[in-house]
């Protein structure tokens, strides 16, 4: 893995977590300059930047999220923020309880286990990642389908260079996730965003109400996957703040 870093140490720190087949910056740049007023750090997936290796595995590289925050931060966080796939990374480390998180903010994770399906999802998943890097369209009804009406946000934030290897290992990770049962000890205080155009992300938020029944629910209107982080970036920093502030 890799970190990019912003901003005083001295500050309340906030650590990213990014989506699947994006990178750090293509989600979180658009926010940065919004955010002086802490230290922010993106992690970087691995497979996820020229910067880092293939992906061999997320458990691994929610272990080194763990060992950045115990090494440089002294195991205390005052955020931890992820979207999509790195939201399930979040819930992964708040719920093993290692390290001291205050707050938790959980854009779209997706917590449901796809069973049988895995492996097909695997499959149309890679198949489509490769269409939009050789130029090809995704039929509309499919997009819709997946992302909400009219949501090419996840086509604009896509990593060029992101392989099926690494994809593939990410989706085991994702889609045969359990949450765990020790997530019901942590302390802090959990927000949970997600588009009114996402079937998974309401699922899983119902999910993790079964562990955390003070979970802060917020449904987006007419927002598709990753929309309104991508398209709405400054409304979306401005109602972080508001919950780092609170």
């Amino acid at each position: 893995m890799n970190f990019l870093c912003f901003g005083d140490k001295n500050k309340k720190s906030i650590l990213f977590i990014h989506g699947m087949a994006s990178t750090a910056m293509l989600c979180y740049e658009p926010i940065l300059k919004r955010l002086s007023d802490y230290y922010v750090i993106l992690a970087e997936v691995d497979g996820h930047s020229e910067r880092t290796g293939e992906l061999v595995s997320l458990e691994k590289d929610c272990d080194e999220i763990e060992d950045y925050i115990m090494d440089n931060l002294s195991g205390n966080l005052y955020c931890l923020s992820g979207f999509s796939m790195g939201a399930t990374m979040a819930v992964e480390i708040i719920g093993r309880g290692n390290v001291n998180v205050a707050k938790t903010h959980l854009d779209a994770a997706f917590l449901i286990k796809m069973g049988l399906l895995t492996k097909p999802y695997e499959y149309i998943f890679c198949k489509a990642i490769k269409r939009i890097q050789s130029g090809k369209a995704i039929p509309k009804f499919m997009m819709d389908a997946v992302m909400g009406k009219d949501n090419n946000s996840i086509i604009e934030m896509l990593y060029p260079n992101i392989t099926s290897i690494t994809i593939k290992n990410a989706c085991e990770f994702v889609y045969c996730y359990n949450v765990p049962k020790n997530i019901k000890s942590y302390k802090g205080t959990v927000l949970f965003w997600r588009g009114s155009n996402e079937q998974y992300p309401r699922k899983s938020v119902t999910l993790l109400k079964k562990y955390l029944p003070a979970i802060i629910d917020v449904e987006m209107e007419h927002m598709g996957h990753g929309q309104y982080l991508h398209e709405h970036s400054d409304e979306y920093a401005s109602k972080l703040i508001e919950y780092l502030q609170s």
